[in-house]
């Protein structure tokens, strides 16, 4: 068990909490292995230094960014992540997700979604969070550097569970400092509570752990102990071990799904990939032995009661889970609620598909109505609610692209443009150039073809790109490119 990273967790707080905060002992307490529990943008006594970075980062921490110094230190170590020099800042993540960074960590507060929209240089340092589309984009409505219109356009309704609920918690405990959890009411609307609080249920049923973790490593062992307790229903099963620290350890984290997968191990180094964050944090041994797992026939006997209590506790539907829920989120404005989910992409011919393109380069690509797309590309998507044009899949990406095409004709923020183009790579690939400020159709092929279906004369890709190249204005045609196989 690691004693010495609790000692330096304890000299951390008490430091932290002093009126003269000395930040390098911080810093370097921080180096030697501290459990920070608590997020430091709560102490306005270090909040603004840079290094509330580098420490929130070694140890999975939230943190925010409010200045300047803070941001240029936060942008120096997103670009020093493959520096073996600075491995201790990013070595759990790439323990855990190879393509994650940890900057899912960063809290989006208007100071940093104003500098990444005026940054063209490090536009994409959020490309590793885990949804670097939808999340975004929200916060982007939220300070006003998108319209409700373009939100509406691009978001991805069917949005995960996780995210909401992130989503939702990080505005309420996190963007609301000094949040009185009795009024909550006046920080999130009551049917957003409801939700919450019946999910919370879904996975805390009867205060029992549902889960393989009780509650994640964030903690002191002293402080994992208590709030294990405090949250959970002691487990069924019980992880017996001769160091009573290392028994005790095990059942404050582990639920009894886990346990039972224990059972009948002799070491648990064969459930390592499990286990591997808890040995960093913990500094128990990955080849631990000598344990037995027991009130197995307990636990067999009411497992099955226990799986379908579970299930019996879903309140909300995932078909309930949309992005513009103005229950969830506080979007003032009336949302669509459209799947675009375009199961098959070539469920028209060709034939129908080239109506489609005339059409649309007829009615928008035209000199009347591209000079005022380019002077607002939100008026493409009035224009085509006025039209009562046809949603399908040509045309969605058409308008996709076109509004696309404007801010980059504009040279409007690339990080607002990536963001868009994020959202549209999920039905279209597409490439985007920095640099030569272009983007790319790349090579699309019909890989749902049967013997029976007609042969198209070109992708849809090709077909994309002939449209919007249509225009009489060189300089938004030159925006544009294909890649042809």
């Amino acid at each position: 068990m690691d004693t010495e990273k609790e000692k330096n967790t304890i000299q951390f707080f008490k430091e932290l909490k002093s009126d003269s905060c000395d930040i390098e002992l911080l810093y370097n307490l921080s180096l030697k292995g501290i459990y920070l529990y608590e997020p430091l943008f709560r102490y306005k006594n270090v909040k603004y230094h840079e290094y509330v970075i580098d420490i929130s980062l070694m140890n999975n921490q939230y943190f925010k960014i409010y200045n300047d110094k803070q941001y240029e230190r936060f942008i120096h170590l997103y670009k020093k992540y493959d520096d073996k020099q600075y491995e201790r800042f990013f070595h759990l993540y790439k323990k855990n997700d190879e393509n994650s960074k940890g900057f899912t960590l960063l809290l989006l507060n208007e100071y940093i979604v104003n500098k990444l929209v005026n940054d063209n240089i490090n536009y994409d340092v959020l490309k590793y969070l885990d949804d670097y589309s939808n999340l975004p984009l929200y916060y982007l409505l939220k300070y006003n550097h998108i319209s409700y219109k373009i939100l509406d356009f691009f978001k991805s309704d069917d949005l995960p569970y996780d995210l909401i609920i992130y989503m939702v918690f990080v505005e309420m405990f996190y963007f609301k400092e000094n949040i009185n959890i009795m009024n909550i009411n006046k920080y999130i609307d009551i049917k957003a509570l409801e939700y919450i609080i019946y999910n919370v249920i879904n996975n805390f049923e009867n205060d029992y752990c549902f889960n393989y973790f009780r509650i994640k490593p964030y903690y002191p062992i002293n402080l994992l102990n208590k709030y294990s307790l405090i949250i959970y229903k002691p487990n069924i099963l019980y992880f017996k071990h001769p160091d009573e620290n290392i028994e005790k350890l095990f059942n404050s984290i582990c639920g009894d799904e886990l346990l039972y997968l224990l059972q009948g191990e002799t070491s648990i180094e064969d459930k390592y990939k499990l286990f591997n964050y808890y040995f960093e944090k913990y500094n128990f041994p990955k080849d631990l032995s000598n344990f037995e797992i027991i009130n197995e026939d307990e636990y067999n006997l009411i497992k099955d009661e226990i799986k379908k209590d579970r299930e019996d506790t879903n309140y909300y539907k995932k078909e309930d889970l949309w992005f513009c829920n103005k229950d969830l989120f506080n979007i003032n404005h009336n949302l669509t609620k459209i799947f675009h989910l375009f199961p098959n992409t070539y469920y028209y011919s060709y034939d129908e598909v080239d109506t489609f393109a005339t059409t649309f380069a007829t009615n928008y690509l035209n000199d009347i109505e591209l000079p005022k797309m380019l002077k607002n590309p939100d008026y493409i998507i009035y224009k085509s609610e006025i039209d009562s044009l046809e949603d399908n899949y040509f045309n969605n990406m058409m308008i996709r692209c076109c509004i696309i095409g404007c801010l980059i004709y504009n040279n409007e923020s690339k990080f607002i443009i990536s963001i868009l183009i994020e959202l549209t790579k999920e039905f279209l690939p597409l490439t985007y150039d920095p640099q030569e400020n272009t983007l790319c159709f790349e090579h699309t092929e019909n890989d749902c073809k049967q013997d029976w279906e007609e042969k198209w004369p070109e992708e849809y890709n090709e077909l994309f790109y002939s449209i919007i190249i249509s225009t009489s204005n060189k300089k938004f045609n030159n925006l544009f490119k294909v890649k042809y196989y």
